[in-house]
């Protein structure tokens, strides 16, 4: 995302703050703002395989009259100033994998919320069936959540001071009133604890990654990775894309995604931190195939900037889907959008920085998670 002059792109204290406030302005119609969490768990085998339990957090409120998610009916979801706080109208979603199996929407959380805002105490708070938070304490952040046979504290808290770690801050103004803005924290130190119906308490540790995004366009189609790797690194991309794979689940059936014809953005960056470097570019190639996982996909990608060529390979091994649908205008017809997430491994990344005497740098098995989305909402 581009950056501006707006404030909020200003000190990490500024950054940070912003996390917990609503948008500047009234959501516009349609318009989608989400707090979202990935927590990678690791254990004595991540290092070997790259394969992590993972747990994802959503927070989200959508300016759309009516809309319906994994079967669940959102209406007039909004945002009401509440004294200093704000009541968010909203959804909360969570999916566990717990290292054997996905549990997504209902069999973990999906629900609608009455979510609590507060800017001054730095916190979100999702109460309900199964109750959910984010906080900022001391410096850690820490999200709590309770749901099925298991309660969750995770305490993420960042240890590596290099500014591209985060928080970062973008804004891509769009046509018209259409814009994306957002927050990120690349990656986290993770610790905490879970806890089972049994009363056994297990401590945890790990990796995370945040983000807080403003999305006031017709989500696009792509394609999407992070990846943490062992000595602290972290790698993203971003292909955002349209073609054939909008009308999948709405003229077409089942998808077959390929690479796209007509992008919209392209992004990646890889941040080395045993030697501090960035690598940021906006030229990326990506072809999507099936994996031997069922309903999983590989992303092997190529692209790089002005000073590196990068190229890598990623595998899912779980998937957990969202399916929206809502009516288009008053006519008697629906549109569908997938969105698509995929516990994954980052099984090889090659940086060839350009410049005589500098050498490739290869990171593997790194801990990450992929997405691919299509249809549309209108």
């Amino acid at each position: 995302m581009d950056k501006t002059k707006n404030p909020r792109a200003g000190s990490d204290a500024e950054r940070v703050s912003a996390i917990f406030k609503p948008p500047a302005k009234p959501l516009a119609r349609g318009a989608w703002l989400w707090w979202f969490w990935l927590f990678f768990i690791h254990d004595e085998n991540t290092k070997k395989s790259g394969k992590c339990r993972q747990i994802m957090i959503l927070w989200s409120v959508k300016n759309d009259a009516d809309i319906v998610c994994n079967g669940m009916r959102i209406k007039s979801s909004k945002i009401t100033p509440a004294g200093k706080n704000y009541a968010l109208d909203g959804a909360a979603a969570a999916w566990y994998y717990d290292g054997k199996r996905m549990r997504e929407g209902a069999q973990f959380v999906l629900e609608k919320s009455k979510m609590i805002l507060r800017p001054e105490a730095m916190e979100l708070e999702a109460p309900g069936g199964t109750p959910s938070s984010f906080s900022l304490v001391n410096g850690d952040y820490v999200t709590k959540i309770r749901a099925d046979d298991i309660e969750f504290e995770l305490r993420a808290k960042k240890t590596d001071p290099h500014p591209a770690v985060g928080p970062t801050y973008g804004h891509t103004p769009l046509m018209g009133s259409m814009e994306i803005e957002g927050t990120r924290l690349e990656i986290l130190e993770l610790s905490g604890w879970e806890k089972k119906t049994n009363g056994n308490r297990t401590r945890i540790q790990g990796t995370a990654y945040f983000q807080k995004i403003l999305l006031a366009a017709p989500p696009p189609q792509w394609y999407w990775g992070l990846y943490h790797f062992d000595d602290g690194s972290f790698a993203t991309y971003m292909l955002a894309y349209a073609g054939r794979a909008a009308l999948a689940h709405n003229l077409l059936g089942a998808p077959e995604l390929r690479s796209p014809t007509l992008s919209i953005k392209q992004d990646i960056l890889v941040y080395h931190a045993p030697s501090g470097q960035v690598y940021e570019g906006s030229r990326l190639a990506l072809k999507p195939s099936r994996s031997a996982v069922k309903e999983c996909w590989k992303h092997v990608f190529a692209g790089g900037g002005k000073d590196f060529e990068v190229k890598g390979e990623a595998e899912g091994y779980a998937h957990a889907c969202w399916t929206f649908s809502k009516n288009i205008g008053n006519l008697p017809l629906r549109s569908t959008f997938k969105y698509n997430e995929y516990p994954a491994v980052m099984k090889r990344l090659e940086i060839v920085p350009l410049g005589k005497g500098r050498k490739t740098i290869v990171l593997q098995n790194g801990v990450g998670n992929m997405e691919n989305s299509w249809g549309f909402l209108i």
